[in-house]
């Protein structure tokens, strides 16, 4: 079992700067026998296109494909990577990271008539992958965290498989019983399983790390039987339109509504307006792309789309609600304040009865 010092690292591994040592000193960039603009270089033997910024060799991003790097694309020329981001630099439509940082550790080897030819040089590998969850009461989503990390530094864009045993699901996922999907840039992935029964099941996770092993985790996530204590009375003169059982998990409420035959994992947001949807959701329930706008990501402003989504919540259908649909999202969606500013409904959220209640 991996010390749990080594856990809480990885879990707070995204606020981690990428330190990457080089073996040669400083590549000046060279100028000859290069397209104009660019300078002369090649990776592992093969030219690879490159540019000079002030007297640094910045490489074409593909060199992070070459040295077998892990990476996320951000926008706006950023690059997620293992431990962190980095940024590069655009011109004349691609874009060109500094050489140091498109491996984990690379040597700077002059070439004759000018230039480098770069390489890797080995580095010892620790992979490991750790699941964070939290039960639940039947009737609410229990919130599962998976992260995948090496040597303590988070990797982003991984392929992990989860399975649930007995008559769990997951959450946004058809009523499965597996799943397969990416981590997000901080290299971790969040889902939910649900289940009809007050019982014990048990959650494997699994990665093939990028050295080909299988790495796995297996923990036991505990359904209690529904609360059935009376929710909160509701303020005089408001009527109770819809009422949903929620999980609160690292200060986010989480529930459960429905779409298209099958649960969709929702998180509260009152920070947000519209309901940010993420693509493969839209996708799985054919949502319309009523007009592209430009929203505010990660690495900078994503192209994104208005769409609409009808939503059962406590048993309550809300139909044609506006959304925003992000293809560079990937979180769990968000239902935001502009729901309930639109319709006039007021929100009550009972952290003692666990359920989110909508008025009118």
């Amino acid at each position: 079992m991996k010390p749990i010092k080594k856990l809480s690292i990885l879990l707070s591994s995204s606020a981690v700067a990428l330190l990457i040592p080089s073996v040669a000193a400083t590549a000046y960039a060279a100028t000859t026998k290069a397209a104009p603009g660019q300078v002369r270089a090649e990776v592992n033997g093969k030219s690879i296109p490159a540019i000079a910024v002030g007297n640094e060799t910045y490489l074409e991003w593909q060199a992070l494909k070459s040295f077998q790097t892990p990476y996320e694309y951000l926008g706006d020329g950023k690059f997620a990577i293992t431990g962190g981001t980095v940024q590069g630099v655009v011109y004349q439509g691609n874009t060109y990271l500094p050489w140091a940082k498109v491996g984990a550790k690379i040597k700077a080897t002059k070439l004759k008539g000018g230039g480098f030819n770069f390489t890797s040089v080995p580095v010892p590998h620790d992979y490991e992958i750790y699941m964070d969850k939290q039960s639940a009461p039947v009737g609410s989503p229990a919130p599962i965290n998976v992260l995948v990390g090496d040597n303590d530094e988070s990797v982003p864009h991984q392929l992990i498989t989860l399975s649930v045993t007995g008559n769990a699901y997951f959450s946004s996922d058809q009523d499965k019983n597996t799943l397969s999907d990416y981590t997000d840039e901080d290299g971790s992935y969040i889902a939910a399983v649900d289940d009809s029964h007050a019982e014990t099941v048990k959650v494997t996770a699994s990665w093939k790390d990028p050295s080909g092993h299988v790495q796995s985790t297996t923990t036991s996530v505990t359904f209690s039987p529904a609360s059935t204590t009376t929710p909160a009375t509701p303020p005089a003169g408001d009527t109770v339109v819809a009422s949903v059982p929620i999980t609160t998990y690292q200060n986010a409420v989480l529930f459960n509504a429905q779409a298209g035959g099958s649960d969709v994992l929702l998180q509260l947001d009152t920070g947000a307006f519209e309901p940010l949807i993420t693509k493969s959701l839209a996708d799985a329930l054919n949502l319309p792309n009523l007009g592209d706008i430009q929203v505010e990501g990660v690495g900078g402003e994503d192209d994104a789309y208005v769409s609409k989504i009808t939503l059962s919540i406590g048993g309550t259908e809300f139909p044609d609600i506006p959304c925003i649909v992000d293809p560079s999202y990937s979180g769990v969606p968000l239902f935001g304040y502009g729901f309930f500013q639109d319709n006039g409904y007021d929100l009550l959220v009972s952290q003692k009865d666990s359920t989110l209640t909508i008025l009118k």
